[in-house]
């Protein structure tokens, strides 16, 4: 009766392995996890620094907003524009209806940092415009 029982020490080491192969499991799975969610955070940090120079960069915003307003259709209602070191603001003045509408599709398509947008009715038919941009 001293002795133990060879096969209670097989069914201790089945049931030690079994143990051993479900926590094996169970790491796997979190590591599978763990590694979708790094790379779902590492195509995020892309698109953020790519977001980030693409809207961060003053020289590439300053000149946007140069093209914008040194375009024909909008320089013809130029009539004040005021420049510091990062916002340009400008006022159009005298213009009517379609030409309102195709600068303000100009602006507003265009990938600038608009900082406040007013329009007011001068006339029947005229109207000014206040833009700001932010660098």
């Amino acid at each position: 009766m001293n002795r133990i029982n060879p096969s209670y020490i097989v069914l201790l080491l089945a049931i030690v392995l079994g143990v051993v192969l479900y926590q094996n499991h169970k790491i796997q799975s979190l590591i599978a996890q763990k590694e979708k969610r790094v790379a779902y955070l590492e195509d995020v940090a892309k698109e953020i620094a790519t977001l980030r120079n693409y809207w961060g960069d003053k020289k590439l915003q300053k000149r946007r907003v140069l093209e914008i307003v040194n375009t024909s259709f909008v320089k013809r209602f130029l009539k004040d524009q005021q420049k510091s070191a990062d916002r340009y603001k400008i006022r159009l003045e005298d213009i009517d209806a379609p030409n309102a509408d195709r600068i303000a599709d100009k602006i507003f398509n265009s990938f600038v940092k608009i900082g406040s947008f007013s329009m007011k009715k001068k006339e029947k038919t005229k109207l000014s415009m206040e833009v700001e941009f932010r660098f």
